[in-house]
């Protein structure tokens, strides 16, 4: 079991030439070639012209912010170039200093630069990443043009963003905004080990829940264990799983949970969730204060959830500081009063306020991303290291769409719009309030600091026990006849994960008594209680009754005895009797005995 590491390295490289703007036209064809291990070879092929009849190139460097670069050979027209490498600040400079001399306005000089990156593909689980950088805006550049070539072994490719502009080639256009970014693979495999601490300090019993990992539309989760097993699961307005737990006076207990979360970028086939309550997601609330002037000015500026997510990127500034500081989060307003000292909290509550502002339902998710670099992906909820990020409702496809705002910022433009990543685990959903329910992480001992929240790479995931439903009966074992006998039939999910569909028939004999009903979506360790009557017509009716219920095609059966309603004034009325006239000889035989005395 591999631990989660992963490195997501967006480079913004500052290509350099000793010379004065407008002397010389750069032109580049840059390929980078993934070898099965991982190991990226960059080629880069350079021709410089010259736009002026006096000067001539002499010296080339470039700045790559990653000190994993080897074997680097660079060579022109006149052979080997001898590169000079430096490495500082987790940094890798390298200059060259060219053998050719082309003078003449329109002169060209084409060099090669050669070397190997380790931080442009990464294995993450199942999950190859590739990212490549990005460049400067430098007028010189007239063209840069981008290739990339990786193993078959890879796999399928989930994503490469953007698309290449030219043919199977990214341009300079697409270059300075943010580089490229790629995975293969279709699926990724976690495993969450969850620790929640609760207490009652009341006098008198009372219910308390924790929220557990649920699924989404973009993540399955099966519950391998949880103990001590709970009261039962609901699900509430946002989708979240809530474990119950029903605890006495001051009792406390450490809940453990050993969960499986399986990610996919795309959304489940075939499903649409619930059209959104717009007086829950689109309601001013603390930290999302849609009602306020400048955020409502801001939501008719930007009245789409993609112009409205490019707004936060760009208008706030990511404060690294203030992770280590206990950060107190801001809420949106506050947010704009200080853009430069910003984190995900603000970057998630500015967008929500504004989407919400704007008339498109929008709510936070808190959980853990994946990251080995907190620089460019960093996560800002200290507490076991949790993120947060927002997301809207598409209203034409009918799912809730995730964003993250903060990396786009952070990673200096990659796209976290159109698709997030196979990193983000979603913990607890806040929507109806904007601060509950707490997270998995949460849930601490006052005054301890406690590691609740480890998570690490699945080699595979566990098979779901589709449609285990233990089904037990609640009702009388013996019953009157000329009355109703009522009852329960309790269905409780005994599996590891989300059953879609219970259905169940409950009929009874020798009464034509059926039921039929279907429930959807039954968490984990939740329970249906089911009411049952049955009708128990005449008052002589003896025997025995079944009950029958078919759940998902599994049948069960309960018996119960059926009394005839004169059993009940018979048997009283013989005790009775029996009782009198018992009491009758017991009465004769102590006066008799009273009398025999007497007379002696």
């Amino acid at each position: 079991m591999k631990k989660l590491f992963l490195a997501l390295v967006f480079l913004f490289i500052p290509l350099n030439f000793v010379h004065a703007s407008g002397e010389f036209q750069a032109d580049y064809n840059v390929q980078y070639d993934v070898a099965p291990s991982g190991v990226t070879i960059v080629t880069e092929n350079v021709t410089l012209t010259n736009l002026i009849t006096n000067l001539y190139p002499q010296k080339y460097s470039i700045l790559i912010d990653s000190e994993n670069i080897r074997n680097v050979i660079a060579y022109d027209g006149g052979g080997i170039i001898n590169p000079q490498i430096t490495q500082v600040n987790n940094k890798t400079q390298i200059y060259l200093s060219f053998n050719d001399k082309v003078i003449g306005i329109g002169k060209q000089l084409k060099f090669s630069l050669r070397y190997e990156d380790t931080d442009i593909a990464h294995k993450n689980g199942s999950i190859w990443e590739v990212n490549i950088p990005g460049v400067t805006n430098d007028a010189d550049i007239a063209t840069y043009a981008v290739t990339l070539r990786v193993s078959p072994t890879f796999g399928e490719n989930a994503y490469i963003s953007p698309p290449p502009g030219n043919g199977n080639q990214w341009t300079k256009e697409q270059m300075i905004q943010g580089g490229i970014s790629a995975a293969y693979g279709t699926k990724q495999s976690y495993n969450l080990n969850l620790s929640y601490y609760i207490e009652n300090s009341n006098l008198v019993s009372t219910t308390e829940e924790v929220a557990l990992p649920p699924d989404t539309a973009y993540q399955h989760v099966i519950i391998k264990s949880l103990n001590p097993k709970p009261t039962t699961v609901i699900r509430d307005s946002d989708g979240n799983w809530m474990a119950e737990y029903d605890l006495l006076p001051t009792q406390h207990i450490n809940v453990t949970a050993d969960v499986n979360v399986l990610l996919q970028l795309a959304p489940s086939v075939g499903i649409i969730e619930p059209i959104p309550d717009k007086s829950i997601y689109l309601s001013p609330t603390k930290y999302w204060e849609a009602t306020d002037p400048g955020i409502r000015a801001l939501a008719k500026q930007y009245t789409t959830p993609r112009a409205i997510y490019q707004y936060v990127v760009n208008a706030l500034t990511y404060d690294y500081t203030r992770v280590s500081q206990s950060p107190v989060r801001k809420g949106a307003v506050k947010a704009l009063l200080t853009p430069k000292n910003s984190i995900c909290m603000e970057f998630t509550d500015l967008f929500v306020a504004i989407a919400r502002a704007a008339g498109i339902p929008a709510r936070e998710v808190v959980g853990y991303a994946y990251t080995t670099n907190a620089r460019l992906r960093p996560l800002s909820l200290v507490t076991d290291v949790l993120h947060s990020w927002p997301e809207y409702y598409d209203s034409y496809r009918n799912v809730w769409i995730q964003i993250d705002p903060t990396w786009a910022n952070t990673t200096g433009g990659v796209n976290y719009f159109d698709k997030l990543d196979f990193n983000h685990i979603v913990f607890a959903i806040h929507g109806k309030e904007s601060d509950y329910p707490n997270p998995a992480g949460f849930y601490k001992q006052n005054g301890k600091q406690t590691k609740d929240v480890v998570v690490t790479f699945a080699d595979s995931s566990p098979i779901p026990e589709q449609g285990k439903i233990n089904t037990s009966y609640v009702f009388p074992k013996s019953v009157l006849s000329g009355f109703q006998a009522r009852g329960n039939i309790l269905l409780t999910n005994i599996s590891n994960s989300e059953v879609p569909l219970v259905s169940i028939t409950i009929y009874s004999e020798p009464f034509d008594v059926a039921f039929t009903q279907s429930y959807a979506n039954v968490l984990p360790y939740a329970s249906i209680s089911i009411p049952v009557s049955v009708p128990l017509p005449g008052y002589f009716l003896s025997g025995t009754g079944i009950l029958r219920a078919t759940v998902n095609g599994q049948q069960t059966q309960y018996s119960f005895i059926i009394r005839p309603f004169v059993y009940n004034l018979v048997v009283p009325f013989i005790i009775s009797l029996v009782s009198i006239i018992l009491f009758i000889i017991i009465a004769f035989k102590t006066k008799s005995i009273w009398k025999h005395q007497k007379k002696h």
